[in-house]
């Protein structure tokens, strides 16, 4: 009789453990009084001011927050000018040295580009932190984002020093912005991202907005990398509409469900008021054409994905159809399928119900126990907040 290879034997094995995890977290999801743990939880929160902007340099936005192997805290921005896209935007740094309690005044990034033509503004998108470098993701234009170019810069001294950029690989060098990255069961890298078809060399700048000429027919996948980081594969061409002049930034993340598959999900601007999803059943090599909507409310904005173990998976986001507040945690216990645990963590801007609460992006604690991160309140405050993770439970 043939034996069984060690592969399938490990993929049977990884089944059977991941119909367990599944009962056995779906049964704790049932039994829990979630509004008595949202309670606990939120007494426990913590939250710092981070940067308060003044005019004429005032912006906040795309706060990004990390952990380095040496136990500081990096919080990268994009900053200057009062907005964006402006020419004077450029990539801005702190580092806490007291897990988020203070934070010293925002540095700018000096990566080497001349501030002038297609290179005067710089934006921040990614920061992945390895065990022995860091990478920074940014992209350059002019100003409104013509000309745009994105880039990858690696320091060896968690993000003391920077090398030289280096052009995204491939047709992602132009008009693409790369997000979050996860590290997959089996130790790839994988990295989200959204890429823009258009504009043609020579289309005129539409009057209506200043960039919208540049976020043309946007289209999704992600960045694979098998070596730590040194060379990436590019798969997927995800879209949310055969709309080809349809325009809007996507924004998308991902995280591995317990399976092996890899969820997207993708920001979706004025299509719905709701998120967008797509599945690679294949860890991420092959991607449907079209992603589908998703019942999680969203106005466009930016809303970020944490795997916790299993087929338990966070999300910050605004569960809004109309407008960036408030900012809420929700928790799943089943891959995405339900969200039984829901709270509020800021209900509304510093500025009041008409601000905006945007960008919250950072880490999980290595236990498990507190989701870190950052956002921008209405685009002048770049925040700390430490948000209390409910139990996660362990077969």
């Amino acid at each position: 009789m043939r034996s069984k290879s060690p592969l399938s034997t490990m993929a049977v094995g990884l089944t059977a453990l991941t119909s367990i995890f599944l009962t056995f977290s779906q049964a704790f999801a049932a039994d829990a009084d979630w509004e008595q743990q949202a309670a606990q939880d939120a007494a426990k929160d913590r939250r710092t001011l981070i940067f308060d902007g003044v005019s004429p340099n005032k912006l906040a936005c795309d706060t990004t927050l990390r952990q380095m192997p040496d136990g500081s805290w990096v919080m990268v921005m994009l900053g200057g000018g009062d907005a964006e896209p402006r020419p004077e935007n450029g990539v801005f740094i702190s580092r806490s040295q007291d897990q988020g309690k203070t934070w010293p005044e925002m540095e700018p990034i000096d990566l080497g580009f001349k501030r002038e033509g297609n290179t005067i503004a710089m934006v921040p998108s990614e920061l992945t932190v390895l065990e022995d470098r860091c990478i920074l993701f940014v992209s350059t234009h002019d100003g409104s984002f013509g000309g745009w170019k994105a880039w990858m810069v690696t320091s060896e001294d968690q993000c003391q020093t920077w090398g030289q950029p280096q052009p995204v690989p491939g047709r992602l060098h132009d008009r693409t912005f790369v997000r979050n990255c996860i590290t997959t069961h089996d130790g790839r890298l994988m990295l989200p991202f959204q890429h823009y078809l258009g504009p043609e060399p020579g289309t005129e700048k539409p009057k209506e907005r200043v960039h919208a000429y540049n976020v043309r027919n946007p289209r999704n996948g992600v960045l694979i990398s098998e070596d730590g980081g040194r060379t990436w594969a590019e798969h997927g061409d995800i879209r949310l509409t055969e709309d080809d002049s349809y325009h809007g930034w996507a924004e998308n993340n991902i995280v591995e469900l317990a399976d092996g598959r890899i969820a997207m999900i993708i920001r979706g601007d004025r299509l719905g008021g709701v998120l967008w999803y797509a599945e690679s059943s294949d860890g991420g090599k092959t991607w449907p054409e079209f992603a589908v909507k998703t019942d999680i409310p969203n106005p466009g904005s930016k809303a970020t994905l944490y795997g916790l173990g299993g087929d338990v998976v966070a999300i910050l986001h605004n569960p809004n159809p109309k407008h960036r507040s408030p900012l809420s945690l929700w928790v799943s216990y089943d891959g995405m399928k339900t969200w039984p645990y829901q709270r509020v963590l800021v209900p509304e801007s510093a500025d009041g119900p008409k601000g905006r609460l945007n960008y919250p992006d950072g880490f999980v604690s290595p236990d498990k126990a507190w989701l870190h991160f950052a956002f921008d309140n209405n685009r002048h405050q770049a925040e700390y907040y430490g948000a209390k993770l409910p139990p996660i439970p362990l077969p």
